[in-house]
């Protein structure tokens, strides 16, 4: 293999895997990603020289080892050996000595060997670039969350860098586990989000839903003021606007002074913190995103695409917020707080001044369970809006794709059958807490143990304990699993099974809010949904790029003015709102997002 002189120079200090060296370890420690960037292009370049999947085997079962001469013209037996670059994780502190990683081997009688991407992203992203472009040989795997978005999957697939995998992921004699453990609905469901725009699946994806992620916009009542004022916990748009009114002239927290907030949050929140999404529901579905980002959906047939927000029904809901923003019971300060500030009203240490909030993460109050101000609320249901609408916000779970055989591979049906050993539901288990037996055990003696509960499970919502925890591992260092870069399959019943070897109390809310989450919010929502993931072509992202920001920053700064009354909400400004929106380009995105929501079909 040919490599620039000025390469050879940069990669004397790197270990090099060439044809004649095979038998080399690839094993980038973690802190050279800490180095320097130049030492980080030199880790890259070194991979450029990386020998793939060795000898294919020529047996059919792919896990038997192969025999090959030793570099002492002698005969040994020798495993099959899989290359994989790994995107690292913090919290794991060595990979090839790893419980994970000698049971894989175990399993199918291989030999894995690591190239270690960076744990950020951003710099994974650029090595794996660097890879490409440089035009070397790949390693036979490529393993990272987060390092190749939908394009530059499309763009490597397309030139050959990526091999589709959509015939393996097909055949039950490659791919068991993803044939006969996944059921037939969710291998669909990663099927179609990880197809690309050109037709073609080049991963193997994760796919965990779990209810609480799914529903991150979550509305909390201030039960303990209701409780005051001999109030019940609203149900409508009309019987919670009646509440906080209430709230702003009875004095509920009894300080004397008129400092209650009757509804609060804040529109720029990241994670269910935007009050104007949960409120919005009760007029149109919405499912907005854990940013400030706007999204489409679909009507009610669900075949056509549709911005949601230049519909009649956002405007009558645009409306009702201001109305509630005329009378202060929603404070113009949710356009313009931080973080920062949302917290310091949420934690006032004198008197609780909030009434009503949306948030998706308890961790808003500081250590909610011993927070008094954080357990005067309870979860609200949807509010019903005067049509009878009481949708929630839904995220979707999206098939994360994590696994990828590149065209230097020789033994790709292999490296798919690894892939598909984590969706093996033990396997999937340890990706996520550990070893068996000693992290956690399916053994039904210790399960059958009655003090062992969980909300859903003491709330009647599910009737099966999965999983028993014995040492939770997931933020602790270790040299256990991968953590979370792999493939991994893993249902909502199943995570809604797992219990704790320590006493449930249903007095504590932040256990028993899981339940009244998934009560609540988890299936309000219409029964056809766009998919969170669509794939565009590469010349859609391009032409969309920037519309998206735009009509996003357009949305947001117009449901200000129209609910602050900066803005009239006459129907003269709607049109014209509706227009710009136009003019910004919205029926491009709408016309692209249209042939992606097709493709999908």
């Amino acid at each position: 293999m040919y490599t620039p002189h000025f390469l050879s120079i940069m990669m004397n200090s790197s270990k090099v895997f060439t044809r004649k060296h095979r038998k080399e370890k690839i094993y980038m420690k973690k802190n050279v990603w800490k180095r320097h960037a130049a030492l980080a292009l030199i880790g890259t370049m070194a991979i450029g020289s990386l020998y793939g999947c060795g000898n294919k085997s020529t047996t059919s079962d792919p896990t038997q080892a192969t025999t090959e001469n030793s570099t002492d013209g002698t005969t040994s037996d020798r495993k099959e050996k899989l290359v994989i670059a790994l995107q690292t994780y913090s919290f794991i502190t060595d990979y090839d000595n790893n419980y994970l990683t000698k049971l894989l081997e175990d399993k199918l009688g291989i030999d894995i060997e690591f190239y270690l991407l960076s744990a950020d992203s951003s710099e994974a992203t650029t090595q794996l670039s660097l890879m490409v472009s440089a035009g070397e040989q790949m390693p036979d795997i490529i393993c990272t969350n987060g390092a190749l978005s939908a394009e530059a999957i499309l763009d490597y697939g397309s030139k050959g860098v990526l091999i589709p995998l959509g015939d393996m992921l097909n055949n039950p004699e490659i791919a068991p586990n993803f044939n006969s453990v996944v059921s037939e609905e969710d291998r669909n469901i990663m099927l179609e989000g990880s197809t690309s725009a050109d037709g073609n699946i080049y991963s193997m994806t994760q796919y965990e839903p779990q209810a609480w992620n799914m529903t991150p916009y979550r509305f909390y009542i201030n039960q303990t003021w209701l409780d005051k004022l001999g109030l019940n916990v609203p149900t409508t748009t009309d019987e919670y606007k009646e509440v906080l009114k209430a709230f702003a002239t009875q004095d509920p927290n009894g300080n004397g002074q008129a400092d209650e907030i009757p509804a609060y949050g804040f529109t720029a929140g990241t994670y269910g913190e935007n009050i104007t999404i949960p409120l919005m529901n009760s007029f149109i579905y919405y499912p907005g995103t854990k940013s400030s980002k706007v999204v489409l959906t679909l009507d009610d047939s669900g075949e056509k695409v549709i911005a949601p927000f230049v519909q009649d029904q956002w405007r009558e809901g645009l409306e009702y917020m201001k109305e509630l923003c005329q009378e202060g019971l929603l404070p113009e300060s949710v356009f313009t707080d931080d973080k920062t500030q949302f917290m310091s009203v949420l934690n006032n240490e004198e008197v609780n001044l909030i009434g009503s909030v949306s948030t998706g993460s308890l961790s808003r109050w500081n250590d909610y369970d011993n927070n008094a101000n954080g357990q005067d609320f309870v979860m609200m249901a949807p509010l019903k809006g005067p049509e009878g609408i009481a949708y929630s916000p839904f995220n979707q779970t999206k098939p994360q794709p994590i696994w990828f055989v590149t065209s230097s591979c020789q033994n790709p049906e292999l490296a798919v059958t690894l892939g598909d050993l984590f969706y093996d539901p033990e396997i999937s288990i340890i990706t996520r807490y550990g070893e068996k037996d000693v992290d956690w055990t399916t053994d039904s003696e210790k399960l059958s143990d009655s003090s062992l509960s969980n909300a859903y499970i003491e709330a009647g919502l599910n009737d099966e304990k999965s999983v028993l925890v014995l040492n939770d591992i997931w933020g602790q260092n270790n040299a256990t699993f991968w953590r979370d870069i792999n493939p991994r399959y893993f249902t909502i019943k199943q995570d809604q099974g797992v219990v704790q070897n320590n006493a449930y109390d249903p007095n504590v809310k932040s256990m028993q809010f899981y339940a009244d989450n998934y009560a609540y919010n988890y299936n309000s929502h219409p029964d056809k949904l766009l998919p969170a993931k669509l794939n565009y072509t590469n010349e859609e992202v391009t032409e969309q790029s920037e519309i998206t920001v735009n009509v996003a920053t357009y949305v947001s700064q117009s449901m200000a003015q129209f609910i602050t009354g900066a803005r009239p909400l006459d129907d003269r400004e709607w049109e014209s709102y509706k227009s710009e929106l136009d003019t910004i380009g919205l029926q491009t995105w709408l016309e692209n997002a249209q042939a992606a929501y097709d493709r999908t079909k």
